[in-house]
């Protein structure tokens, strides 16, 4: 497969149960990407299964072979820094501490942290969940400190905190120069945002980017151009604002490197048109 123009990071999503996270950032590094938004979990990542040892001897083959990991990710399906269940919330944070320590063994700049998980037939209202979701970032934002390293929240429509201006109205009232967004384009357009006056509205408080296509009725990571994404719209607002941020392509899909490959391919001609 012919290697694609630098650029982008890639995310470990699509590789998460078949490789270890190594070997899938050697994949996608064939295709000329790297910082790489990286899955923690068991068996690809996981920091339990990894001793002092290890993670040196991980960092010196990172180093050695030019691969750099922009971020690691929970997944948000095993962990709630919402949840009403104090004993799991703990929990989470706990697992967050320690992918953050991750983070800084091998040279990771952040950890994408997702705010949460509520019900979307029965919620909680914002005003229960949202001082349970700051008291978690506050805990996280003093082990990010101490470890200088940077807490992505991501846009997510599972979370109290579901679009940007919920995002940035909370965001006002924690703000921190270790606490920025990853912006989800397709998670977006699942919750029907517009996205690039999203983007306009949250400016330089995006830290990284994640890209992929989805419509406003399935919530899905496709390769670009298979969904209603405006990528055109969402390239010329980040150009306006002068955002920076790291783009990752975050496509989910049983051929990644293909559809990684189209993807860029697809958002570079965006690009120039």
């Amino acid at each position: 497969m012919e290697s694609i123009a630098q650029g982008f990071g890639g995310s470990t999503f699509s590789f998460m149960w078949q490789d270890t996270a190594l070997a899938a950032m050697r994949k996608m590094q064939k295709l000329d990407l790297n910082d790489f938004d990286v899955l923690v979990v068991p068996g690809h990542l996981w920091p339990d299964e990894l001793s002092a040892t290890d993670r040196s001897g991980l960092a010196a083959v990172l180093r050695n072979e030019g691969i750099r990991i922009e971020s690691l990710n929970l997944p948000a399906l095993d962990l709630n820094l919402v949840s009403r269940v104090e004993e799991f919330r703990r929990y989470s944070v706990d697992l967050y501490v320690r992918t953050m320590q991750l983070a800084a063994d091998l040279g990771a700049r952040a950890v994408v942290v997702v705010p949460g998980r509520v019900s979307s037939l029965f919620p909680p209202p914002p005003e229960d969940s949202e001082p349970l979701l700051r008291d978690s970032l506050e805990q996280l934002l003093r082990i990010a400190e101490r470890l200088d390293k940077k807490i992505f929240v991501e846009l997510h429509p599972q979370t109290p905190i579901p679009t940007t201006d919920a995002m940035l109205a909370f965001l006002d009232g924690l703000a921190h120069e270790k606490l920025q967004i990853a912006y989800d384009v397709s998670n977006a357009e699942f919750v029907g945002e517009d996205q690039s006056g999203a983007i306009r509205r949250s400016g330089k408080r995006i830290g990284q980017l994640h890209l992929s296509d989805g419509t406003r009725s399935q919530w899905r990571h496709d390769r670009v151009g298979l969904g209603t994404v405006r990528f055109d719209e969402i390239l010329s607002a980040l150009k306006e604002t002068g955002v920076s941020a790291t783009s990752i392509l975050e496509i989910i899909s049983s051929s990644p490197l293909e559809d990684l490959s189209a993807s860029a391919d697809a958002l570079k001609r965006s690009a120039i048109d």
